[in-house]
């Protein structure tokens, strides 16, 4: 396993994933044994929306798979950001939306898909998460890390 900790939205927000993409790309060189990047994010809710449920009686941050589509209703597919994984990135979301659902029911808030890629063309196994967000405890999200974490290896070992 590789923790990789470095912020890229700290001169441009908007720029996070164009200045993230050569670094994530080094590293898959360097390390070609990755299976699963993930990009963890919290989600920026108002803040009287509280992401949070119970699980085996510990407040615990919701999470979401977020997708990028490489595709917009009014411009159709986006060919400049186009995405070669883009079927088994969803596949592999919807697996781990499916397991969440079967052993943590609420733990996981609905898919989201949008326009662009967010750099998810750089692997088949491209998990981009909002875990939480801005108004949630760190021990809320500590508590959603081994649900997430049992659950990766339940898709990953096809158990």
């Amino acid at each position: 396993m590789l923790h990789h900790v470095a912020s890229y939205d700290t001169q441009q927000h908007n720029y996070a994933y164009s200045y993230a993409e050569p670094e994530i790309r080094k590293l898959l060189e360097e390390y070609p044994s990755i299976q699963v990047v993930i990009d963890l994010h919290r989600d920026e809710m108002a803040e009287g929306t509280k992401l949070v449920t119970q699980i085996n009686g510990q407040p615990t941050a919701q999470f979401m798979f977020f997708n990028g589509l490489s595709y917009l209703n009014e411009l159709g597919r986006i060919d400049y950001l186009s995405n070669p994984n883009l079927k088994e990135n969803l596949a592999f979301s919807f697996q781990m939306q499916m397991m969440v659902n079967a052993y943590y029911p609420g733990l996981a808030r609905k898919i989201y898909l949008k326009g662009y890629r967010y750099n998810m063309h750089l692997t088949g196994k491209y998990l981009l998460i909002e875990l939480g967000a801005q108004n949630n405890t760190v021990q809320e999200i500590r508590n959603a890390c081994h649900p997430l974490a049992d659950v990766l290896d339940r898709v990953l070992s096809g158990r």
